[in-house]
């Protein structure tokens, strides 16, 4: 008769760790499917960010381009007015060096979005303190 007891309690423990087992595995479970959905999500909008990075990048650089036959215009100006002319080569040298640290950040960006969040401050930051230099450039050209 204690045998019996014996026997049932230990069923008993081997059903309650069976339980647990799958209870385990049906948590872990869980926490790697969501693990996964949150990984992709961050995935897709890193992706969306730098998508869109690269775009406006693209439609600055367009811009410029589009530029190119003012730039012409103002420079073939320029040579009647040697200050004007010297100004203009260093407001675009500016705006080629501008472009190329443009497509050097855009090329250094991770898939952490803080970084392309952090990259994009620095850039509009750096296109500001260009906007105020290229300002005073010419100010000092029509204001001497």
């Amino acid at each position: 008769m204690e045998s019996k007891k014996v026997a049932n309690l230990l069923r008993a423990v081997a059903d309650l760790m069976e339980e647990t087992t799958s209870s385990i595995v049906e948590t872990n479970k869980n926490m790697v499917e969501k693990a996964v959905e949150t990984t992709e999500k961050v995935i897709e909008q890193t992706v969306n960010n730098q998508k869109e990075f690269l775009e406006h990048s693209l439609k600055l650089m367009k811009k410029i381009e589009d530029n190119d036959s003012i730039r012409a215009y103002q420079n073939k100006l320029a040579k009647k007015n040697t200050e004007l002319k010297d100004a203009l080569e260093e407001i675009q040298k500016m705006r080629e060096q501008a472009v190329r640290d443009l497509i050097t950040d855009s090329m250094e960006i991770t898939t952490d979005p803080t970084d392309l969040v952090k990259k994009g401050i620095k850039n509009m930051t750096k296109f500001g303190k260009q906007v105020a230099e290229e300002t005073k450039i010419m100010t000092k050209v029509f204001n001497p």
